[in-house]
Order: structure tokens, then C-alpha cells, then sequence
């Protein structure tokens, strides 16, 4: 596999010396993880709560021309080339719509099974009854930045962090007042791209909500 990336401006273009499918995702995702590890967390968080506010009628799916805006809103722009090829691999029956949750995978990957089943793990702490949402009341009062890296290295207090991981997960919600499990996702989603270590991943978690 070989491809090369190029930046003019904001927007890179790929070229992609195969016709495989699979391949063109990959080289996508690289790209787009690239432009995304020091800002992961606030993109992933932001296009999830904008594409739910696109979706007036809740279907979960959106038109070509919507994502491309969102794209472009967030500074993840792609040709017309690669974006072209990319939406005719997930439009495979040509119905002019996508599910953006499916969208989002395609174009970052995803995390893997392992730290998903922590994320889940964590949901379902502050979720006991299964209801799907979590007041923004348990939020503050559960998470914990007591053994956060950043806070054992020096570099910043515990309400600093906390504080910060508050605004961004308040910013990422349909409602201010609760966190749905997908807005819970979207976070860590993002905060995944920048952590390569497994277990610094899964302690981060641990520390956090006490899991």
C-alpha cells in the first residue's frame, strides 16, 4: 500500500494508487488522524452535536452536501477527487444519504473492542437503570482528575482539568443538562486518536470514574 498526502491550505488530497476500497479508507483515516491529534476531543465532540442538530427528523443520516459543510466547518476537508471516491464506498446503494455515525467511522476509524468495553463500563457506572442518558449533575459530581497526567506531572491543578473536561463535554451535548451515551462516546472517540498506549488509555478511564 503507498499513498501520498498533500496540504494546500486546509485541504489535503490523497493520491491513491489502487482501486481497493478498503485501502482508500485507510489512507483517509491516516490523514485525518493526523490533522486530529491535537484536537481529537473538541472535533470529534463538535461534528457529533452538529450532525444531530442537522438531523431534524432523527433518521441518523444526512445528505452529501451536509457533510461536505461539516467537513469544511471543521477544517477536515478532502478534494473533490478523494471525498467523491470516498462517498460512493459508503453510498454503495446509491441513496444519496449516509448514516453519520457510519460516516464518522469511516473517516477516523474507531476505537478498538478493548477500549470500547471500558468506555461502556464507565457509561453504565453513571448509568445504573440502562436509561441511555446521564444528568450533567452525576457528570460533575463522578469524574475525578485526581491522578489525570497532566496533574501528576505539575502541569495543570485538578479543577483545571476538571473544569476543562466539563466545558468540552457540556459543549458536545443536544442538552446541557445530560450526556447521552454517543456524546459520551464521541469524547473519548476523540481523546483516543492522541493515545497510542493501551493501558495510559484505560487508566485514564480508571482514574476518571472510579472504574
Amino acid at each position: 500500500m503507498c499513498f501520498r498526502a498533500i496540504c494546500g491550505g486546509n485541504k489535503w488530497d490523497l493520491e491513491v494508487h489502487w482501486n481497493d476500497d478498503q485501502n482508500i479508507l485507510l489512507a483517509v483515516q491516516d490523514v485525518m488522524k493526523e490533522k486530529l491529534k491535537k484536537r481529537g476531543v473538541r472535533t470529534l465532540t463538535g461534528l457529533g452535536k452538529y450532525f444531530r442538530q442537522l438531523d431534524k427528523c432523527g433518521s441518523g443520516c444526512l445528505e452529501k452536501a451536509e457533510f461536505k459543510l461539516a467537513l469544511h466547518t471543521y477544517h477536515l476537508e478532502l478534494s473533490e477527487k478523494i471525498f467523491d471516491s470516498f462517498w460512493l464506498i459508503l453510498d454503495e446503494n446509491n441513496q444519496g444519504r449516509v448514516d453519520y455515525g457510519s460516516f464518522i467511522r469511516a473517516l477516523i476509524g474507531e476505537m478498538n473492542e478493548y477500549r470500547k468495553s471500558f468506555v461502556r463500563k464507565a457509561f453504565m457506572k453513571l448509568d445504573p437503570n440502562k436509561t441511555g442518558v446521564v444528568s450533567m449533575v452525576d457528570i460533575r459530581k463522578f469524574y475525578c482528575a485526581k491522578k489525570h497526567p497532566q496533574v501528576l506531572a505539575g502541569f495543570s491543578s485538578e479543577e483545571e482539568i476538571k473544569s476543562a473536561f466539563l466545558e468540552t463535554i457540556e459543549n458536545a451535548c443536544s442538552n446541557p443538562q445530560e450526556v447521552s451515551y454517543s456524546e459520551f462516546e464521541d469524547y473519548y472517540e476523540g481523546l483516543s486518536i492522541g493515545i497510542m498506549s493501551e493501558e495510559d488509555f484505560i487508566n485514564i478511564l480508571r482514574n476518571s470514574w472510579g472504574i
